[in-house]
C-alpha cells in the first residue's frame, strides 16, 4: 500500500510539474498565434523566443512521457532582416562618389572614391552599366586602391560588372 501511494504521489508531482512548465511557457506575452519556445540556460535561466520578423519557432516537447521522441526547431529565414538600401545615381560622366550609393556608369569616366578614413565601415557600390565604358577609379587623397601602386590604374571595362568598395577606416578594398 505505501509503494502505491508513492507512485501515485510521485506521478500526480510530475504532473503538476508539467502543467505549471507548459503554463510558464505560455504566459510570456508573445503574438497572436503563440509562436513560442523557451530556451533553457545551464544555470537554469529562461530564454523565451517568439517568432517575429523571419523566426519561425516550431515543434517543442509536450508531455511527460516519450517527450525526447519530439524535436524543436528554430528556423532564421532572414525575411524580417532588411537590407541595405544604397541611393542610386546614373552617370554618364567623371564624378566623386559618395558612401553607402549605387552608381551605374554608362559612358567612360573617372569615379573618386571619399578618403578611407572619413567613411569607414561604409560601401560604395559602382557598376558599368554600358558595353563601350571604362571606369578609371582614383582615390580622393591620392592613397593607393586594392591591387594597384597608383590611384589611377584601376580601371573597369567590362559590361555589367560591378565594383564594391569597402572602407575599413585606413584603406579601400574592393570586392
Amino acid at each position: 500500500m505505501i509503494g502505491r501511494t508513492y507512485l501515485g504521489s510521485l506521478f500526480l508531482s510530475m504532473m503538476l510539474v508539467a502543467i505549471s512548465g507548459a503554463a510558464q511557457a505560455k504566459s510570456h506575452p508573445s503574438s497572436e498565434n503563440e509562436n513560442l519556445a523557451v530556451v533553457y540556460g545551464e544555470a537554469g535561466e529562461r530564454y523565451p523566443l517568439v517568432g517575429t520578423g523571419g523566426i519561425k519557432v516550431t515543434g517543442g516537447h509536450h508531455g511527460l512521457f516519450m517527450s525526447n521522441m519530439k524535436s524543436s526547431a528554430i528556423e532564421i529565414d532572414g525575411s524580417g532582416i532588411a537590407a541595405q538600401r544604397y541611393a542610386p545615381f546614373t552617370e554618364s560622366s567623371d564624378f566623386t562618389a559618395a558612401p553607402n550609393s549605387a552608381y551605374f556608369v554608362s559612358h567612360a569616366c573617372v569615379c573618386t572614391l571619399p578618403t578611407a578614413a572619413d567613411v569607414a565601415g561604409q560601401e560604395i557600390v559602382v557598376c558599368n552599366a554600358s558595353g563601350g565604358a571604362t571606369i578609371f577609379y582614383r582615390s580622393f587623397n591620392g592613397e593607393p586602391l586594392p591591387g594597384s601602386t597608383q590611384a589611377a590604374q584601376m580601371t573597369n571595362s567590362v559590361s555589367g560588372k560591378v565594383d564594391r568598395f569597402i572602407s575599413d577606416g585606413t584603406t579601400w578594398y574592393r570586392e
